[in-house]
């Protein structure tokens, strides 16, 4: 019987191909296979990242129209990302918790504390000292008010409201107004503040919110500091060196790890406009209660299915006109 080698044995399974003739196939399915796993893995990750990173929000009330609406089937969502750190103009999430001892001692005598009830015999309002006597039902009953104006008090499970606001102010930055005419204008570190996301159908220059906020910078009796979470008011107040015609009185400084908030509906002048309940009434927010930013707006209900199919076929099918 003839010996073959071990070569041979290989060329005559092969039908004489080789080695290198039969290898050819298989790498091109090797590669392939290679290909199509790592294209898998890859939006397999996005996606993940994505649901992790990102939300949809959807927005309820007036307070950022007409920015975001929220009128009915005309309802926005906004697409927000916790990726990095928000800019001054971004639109944020935060999380709102009254600290307000007023409207927690309601929340307290309505659950029967007998010490909150007692507090609510006497308190002060708009500099106004008021006295009722309070009992459970009544403190639960004006609660429910108080929540239906959306207020949302602090316990101890950690009880916050969503809010959606445009970010004016970070820590160290100095917020001031002018006065011209009728209509007033922000100022940020003593340059005016580019407002041009405001629509002014809604948010015209002498509305409330612009009008709050004046009282507050120049020590105006009419100021409502009732409702602020920062209690040290005063301390955030100081001098404003600008001296032009029709400045504030003062300048108010965003404190360290604290965010000042404005809703881009700052109302209408005849006051008959619902407007936004924002930092010009309750003061700066903190830091830690931040979650998001906005960095995109879904109309008209639009799922996000919808939207990342939308985004698929811009940037896959038509980014290439873009870049031409």
């Amino acid at each position: 019987m003839e010996k073959k080698f071990v070569g041979q044995e290989y060329m005559a399974a092969t039908n004489g191909k080789g080695l290198h003739q039969q290898s050819k196939g298989h790498r091109i399915l090797s590669r392939l296979t290679m290909i199509s796993s790592t294209a898998v893995t890859i939006v397999s990750v996005m996606i993940v990242a994505f649901c992790v990173f990102f939300h949809l929000n959807q927005v309820n009330g007036p307070s950022m129209m007409t920015t975001l609406n929220a009128t009915g089937k005309d309802t926005d969502s906004a697409l927000t990302c916790t990726l990095g750190e928000p800019a001054v103009g971004d639109i944020v999430i935060m999380k709102f918790y009254i600290q307000n001892n007023f409207h927690v001692n309601f929340l307290n005598a309505a659950n029967g504390d007998q010490n909150a009830l007692n507090n609510l015999h006497q308190y002060e309002y708009n500099h106004v000292k008021i006295y009722q006597n309070y009992n459970q039902q009544m403190a639960a009953n004006k609660l429910q008010t108080l929540k239906k104006e959306r207020y949302v008090e602090s316990d101890k499970n950690g009880n916050y409201e969503l809010i959606i606001k445009r970010l004016i102010g970070k820590p160290g930055d100095k917020i001031s107004m002018h006065n011209v005419g009728d209509k007033y204008y922000l100022y940020l570190n003593g340059e005016p503040l580019d407002e041009s996301y405001l629509d002014p159908v809604v948010a015209e220059h002498n509305a409330p919110n612009f009008k709050r906020l004046w009282y507050i910078l120049n020590g105006d009796e009419q100021a409502d500091l009732h409702d602020w979470v920062t209690t040290n008011v005063d301390d955030l107040l100081s001098y404003n060196p600008d001296q032009t015609t029709g400045a504030s009185a003062y300048q108010l400084t965003v404190p360290e790890n604290y965010y000042f908030v404005l809703g881009d509906n700052r109302g209408s002048a005849d006051s008959t406009w619902p407007h936004s309940w924002d930092s010009s009434a309750f003061g700066p927010l903190p830091i830690s209660s931040y979650t998001s930013r906005c960095v995109d707006i879904l109309p008209n209900e639009t799922t996000m299915a919808e939207y990342l199919w939308d985004k698929f076929i811009y940037y896959v099918c038509f980014g290439w006109a873009w870049q031409k």
